[in-house]
């Protein structure tokens, strides 16, 4: 994190704003997002990334704004395999005056059927439908004992759609952003014989354009769908079941799977 202390007054005060794309929260990821779509004046963005009271930004010399917006280009200008974290930094969102609520911290509260539906999404680039199926309003009576958010439906997420559909394209990017990198820490790292591509280290190609989320390194023929029929089988009466378990509980035994199958593989 990055240190500033400014003094008015005679009273000294310190405060901290992101010196990476991680130590962001959600806020700071949709400012972040703006900024890059060019939607934020110099001033707005030391408010809204770096947290400086407006008085104190409207005080400020040009040159000291200047040097501070400098210390916020890395965060602004990131690099996609920055995008590794666990955190869920969106616990809900606001949309025509209705509540969504989201997943937990690395995807804990997600099932096998939402995973591989929201996933499918985000790979063909539907952003607006992954969201609307992982953000999804309170249980009725919810009492702090089970899952909070209603439960995963196509139907539902179907329902949802239009009111995502005209979401602030700033906030569908922080999203989109934070769950790239859960995904990466979460999903891709966890599970090294289901992902082989996945490499942390590598540094992708500058995104021509600053306002589309960055693209990701993955087979764009995928489909989850066909996996998840594959692992069904001949057991098709316990689709609803197997749509329900926890999606690291299957993403386990696949990758558990993958290596013993790889293993044997080796030794013949």
């Amino acid at each position: 994190m990055n240190t500033l202390t400014y003094e008015i007054d005679g009273q000294k005060t310190d405060l901290t704003f992101p010196s990476s794309i991680a130590e962001c929260s959600g806020s700071q990821l949709t400012a972040v997002a703006s900024a890059r779509m060019g939607l934020l004046t110099d001033e707005e963005l030391l408010v809204r990334l770096c947290g400086i009271p407006i008085e104190v930004v409207e005080a400020m010399s040009p040159f000291q704004r200047f040097k501070i917006v400098e210390a916020t280009e890395p965060v602004i200008h990131f690099e996609g395999n920055e995008l590794l974290w666990k955190k869920w930094k969106f616990p809900t969102v606001e949309i025509g005056g209705e509540t969504f609520y989201g997943p937990e911290d690395s995807f804990g509260n997600i099932t096998w059927g939402e995973f591989i539906y929201a996933d499918q999404c985000m790979i063909q680039g539907l952003y607006q439908a992954a969201i609307a199926a992982m953000f999804r309003p309170e249980r009725p009576g919810w009492d702090g004992e089970t899952e909070r958010r209603q439960p995963f439906t196509v139907p539902g997420t179907t329902h949802r759609f239009p009111k995502f559909g005209d979401m602030d394209g700033a906030l569908a990017t922080a999203i989109v952003w934070n769950y790239r990198a859960v995904r990466s820490a979460a999903v891709d790292a966890a599970y090294p014989a289901l992902f082989p591509y996945f490499d942390p280290n590598a540094k992708p190609e500058k995104d021509d354009e600053e306002d589309e989320p960055e693209t990701k390194d993955e087979p764009t023929e995928f489909s989850w769908i066909n996996v998840h029929r594959n692992i069904l089988g001949e057991h098709i009466q316990d689709e609803d079941k197997f749509l329900n378990l926890p999606m690291h509980t299957v993403l386990y035994r696949l990758n558990t799977v993958a290596n013993e199958s790889r293993k044997s593989k080796q030794k013949t």
